[in-house]
Parts: C-alpha cells; structure tokens; sequence
C-alpha cells in the first residue's frame, strides 16, 4: 500500500546535511509512482502517473522535510538509504510497513 504523505520515526540516512546528497535522483515505487530529488533542494512527487506536487527538500539527522508547494504543513519522514534502495519508514505513519523506492 503506498500513502502521498509520510509522518514517521527511524533513523537513517546522511547527517546534518541541509540537502541529502545521497538522495538525488529519481526513486520508483513502481513506473508510476517516483519521488524526485533534485541537488538543488527542490523535487516533486509522481503518484500513479501524475504529478502530485513539487517541493523543496531539507534532511538532518536522517529525516526527510518535504515543504509542497502551496501548502504550510510540511511531510516529514525518516528513511534509510542502502545503495540505490531508499527505504521510507513507516514507524508511527500511515504506512503500515516501510515502503522502498529504487534509484533509477
């Protein structure tokens, strides 16, 4: 099951970085669903073949910070990145389990 926002707990990725540079790059779900990162600290999120939104990205202490455009609530998630896997975290989330993304 794949939810478009993510609020959770864990610990992973790079630390103290205003952008996770080991996270540039577009990371699938599946061919219709991807989040992309782009160096620059802005990205966007495809869900089931349409642009969900665009954001601006920051990550510290393995936390992700998504702030979309046009909304004042930001997504926030932690993750855990092992090559070119990006594992979301479900812990207290919707989710229900944690979800992987692959870099492609």
């Amino acid at each position: 099951m794949m939810a478009m926002a993510f609020v959770s707990c864990g610990n992973g990725g790079s630390k103290g970085n205003d952008k996770a540079q080991g996270i540039v790059g577009s990371w699938y779900y599946n061919d219709n669903t991807f989040y992309t990162f782009n160096e620059d600290g802005t990205g966007s999120y495809t869900a089931f073949g349409s642009l969900f939104g665009n954001f601006t990205y920051t990550e510290s202490n393995g936390q992700l910070v998504l702030n979309y455009e046009g909304s004042t609530d930001p997504t926030v998630f932690n993750y855990k990145l092992d090559g070119k896997t990006l594992t979301i975290l479900a812990g207290e989330s919707n989710l229900g389990s944690d979800t992987e993304y692959k870099l492609k």
